[in-house]
């Protein structure tokens, strides 16, 4: 995590453009651990669009954290981190949620949690990962991955309950 932090970090201009994308967090979200990247989250319904940041990669196979090579919504590929980026916390049923990874870079996306693992690689046109659908409450881990072995690129998560044109191609719904 601190040779990820550090390549973050040393970019001022990409992190200059990563916080013009951020939107404040709304009385509905609750972020937790007050940094400005690899927030956890907690979300109750009718929330405002917010975005959550981090820095991708690591050294461990998305395969190996998930023991999956394909889930519903997509291929588990990439390299990620043995702890989540992120966690977030659902305090209810959500009929439609969407997270929408926006890399400069290819990056891959793991969710863990109630129901099961979802993986992603290309969600839209630009080869950025997400996922949406019917979410249970509880934890949810989340992980943003790199195709190459300990590549570091700066994200930002666009959490939403709202649908977009991306939403039909990593969509998942309850059991």
């Amino acid at each position: 995590m601190l040779q990820r932090l550090s390549t973050y970090l040393a970019p001022c201009l990409t992190l200059g453009l990563l916080g013009s994308l951020t939107a404040p967090a709304h009385a509905q979200v609750v972020i937790q651990g007050g940094g400005s990247i690899f927030e956890d989250v907690r979300l109750s319904p009718s929330f405002s669009p917010f975005v959550v940041r981090g820095i991708s990669g690591g050294a461990t196979s998305a395969t190996q954290v998930t023991n999956l090579s394909e889930s519903d919504t997509g291929p588990c590929l990439g390299f990620i981190d043995s702890q989540p980026d992120h966690r977030m916390e659902l305090t209810s049923a959500f009929d439609f949620l969407s997270l929408q990874v926006q890399s400069t870079e290819d990056t891959t996306l793991v969710v863990r949690g109630p129901g099961g693992v979802w993986c992603n690689d290309n969600y839209s046109l630009d080869f950025n990962p997400g996922i949406a659908g019917e979410w249970l409450p509880g934890l949810y881990e989340i992980w943003v991955g790199s195709h190459r072995v300990n590549r570091y690129y700066p994200y930002v998560i666009e959490i939403s309950e709202t649908p977009d044109e991306r939403t039909d191609s990593a969509q998942f719904s309850l059991p």
